[in-house]
C-alpha cells in the first residue's frame, strides 16, 4: 500500500478517535452525574432492537443501505467537497460511539458494550476510516495538481486506487451488516 495511502489511513482514524474523545467529554459535560444518566429511559430503544431482530433477511439490507450511504458520503462527499464531508463524518460517527461508549461506563456496563459494538463494528468502523482515506484522496491529488507537484489533476492510477478503497470499505460494510444482523442483534436480546 503506498504511503499515502497510510497517511490518509491514520488521518482518518485519527479524525474519528477525536470525535471518541470529545463524545466521551460532550456526554460528561452534559450529565451532571451518573445518577442522572441511570435515570434514562431505554425501553423504547429496547422496542426497536426486538422489531428488527425479527425481520433480519430486511435489516441485513436496512443496515448495509444506511452504511453504505455513509462510506459513499465520506469518501465520494469528501471527494466533492474537498475533504469537509469525510472530516464532518468521521468526526460525528466517532462522537456516536464515543457517547454510547460513556453512557456504557455510567450505566456500570462497558462488557456489554464491547460484546454489541465489537462483533460489526470492527468491519464497520474499519470500512468507515477507509472510507474516508478515500475521501481525502481526491482532494489531496487536487492540491498536488494546483501546486504544480503533478502533471494531471487525476491520474488512471489515483482513480483506480479511489475505488478500490471505496470497494474495499463496501465489502466491509456488507460484512459488517450481516454480522450486526445475525450476531449482533441476537446478542443485544441476551444482553439488555
Amino acid at each position: 500500500m503506498p504511503f499515502k495511502h497510510k497517511f490518509f489511513l491514520l488521518f482518518s482514524l485519527l479524525l474519528f478517535l477525536s470525535g471518541f474523545l470529545l463524545g466521551l467529554s460532550v456526554s460528561k459535560s452534559t450529565y451532571s452525574s451518573y445518577a442522572q444518566l441511570k435515570t434514562t429511559n431505554i425501553d423504547p430503544i429496547l422496542e426497536i432492537l426486538e422489531k428488527d431482530s425479527i425481520g433480519s433477511s430486511l435489516t441485513i439490507t436496512y443496515l448495509f443501505v444506511n452504511n453504505a450511504r455513509v462510506a459513499l458520503l465520506l469518501s465520494l462527499g469528501g471527494a466533492l467537497t474537498f475533504g469537509g464531508l469525510t472530516f464532518l463524518n468521521l468526526v460525528s460517527n466517532g462522537m456516536n460511539l464515543g457517547v454510547l461508549f460513556y453512557e456504557a461506563l455510567a450505566l456500570n456496563d462497558v462488557g456489554a458494550f464491547f460484546l454489541l459494538i465489537l462483533p460489526h463494528g470492527i468491519f464497520e468502523i474499519s470500512a468507515l476510516i477507509i472510507a474516508g482515506a478515500a475521501g481525502f484522496k481526491i482532494p489531496y491529488e487536487v492540491l498536488m495538481f494546483a501546486l504544480g507537484k503533478k502533471e494531471e489533476i487525476i491520474t488512471e492510477e489515483d482513480a483506480k486506487e479511489f475505488f478500490k478503497l471505496v470497494g474495499i470499505s463496501i465489502v466491509l460494510i456488507l460484512i459488517a451488516a450481516v454480522i450486526e444482523a445475525k450476531v449482533t442483534l441476537q446478542l443485544s436480546t441476551h444482553v439488555l
